[in-house]
């Protein structure tokens, strides 16, 4: 087999294991989390996003999308931060407390009855992300997993599981598909009548 039919079979097993995700999505669970992201939009209520690796770029991409996209089609601005983006802060926890808190920490004394955290992570065993979720849970919020391989602890902890399942350890077309979930959203959410209906902040 020549180099080019390689690439080819390849990118043709990829794209096959991304749909496979896709037919997976469970859209009710996809249709909460758009809710309880509106909401916390309406009420004036902030979205946190973590994770880690990949995960983490993802977070940060989300609040890039919703802090910048969607001026071109509201003059509202949704309150979405990033806890990934922060390194002297994440650099900080992780060395003088644990690297398991270095999304905990960051919430204490910010997060708000009503927040919303989406916990990205392939696996949903990351220590950090687990102990996250649990922190809004018990503090008045909307826990929200964007999880795939088995599911891990993170499908039974978070509020809310937007769980696809993939084969354990396929990090690249899980962490692709959870990029998808940010642009289904940001983009939804920028066409949805109630979201431009929220006044000028």
């Amino acid at each position: 087999m020549n180099k080019n039919e390689s690439i080819k079979n390849y990118f043709e097993n990829y794209r096959g294991r991304v749909n496979a995700i896709l037919d997976e999505v469970d859209s009710e669970a996809l249709t909460e989390v758009t809710l309880a992201m509106l909401k916390a939009f309406q009420n004036g209520n902030t979205v946190y996003v973590c994770g880690n690796g990949g995960s983490a770029a993802t977070a940060s991409h989300m609040q890039a999308d919703f802090s910048f996209f969607v001026r071109y089609f509201t003059k509202f601005r949704p309150r979405v931060k990033a806890l990934t983006d922060n390194t002297p802060i994440m650099t900080a926890i992780g060395n003088d407390t644990s690297f398991h808190d270095v999304f905990v920490e960051q919430l204490k004394g910010n997060f708000n009855k009503g927040d919303v955290l989406i916990l990205i992570s392939a696996s949903g065993n990351s220590e950090n992300v687990i102990r996250a979720a649990n922190f809004a849970n018990e503090n008045g919020g909307v826990s929200i997993g964007f999880v795939g391989f088995e599911g891990g602890k993170l499908k039974e902890t978070a509020t809310i599981s937007l769980f696809t399942p993939n084969p354990k350890g396929d990090y690249g077309p899980i962490e692709d598909v959870h990029m998808i979930f940010n642009h289904v959203l940001v983009n939804y959410l920028c066409h949805d009548e109630d979201f431009l209906a929220i006044p000028e902040n």
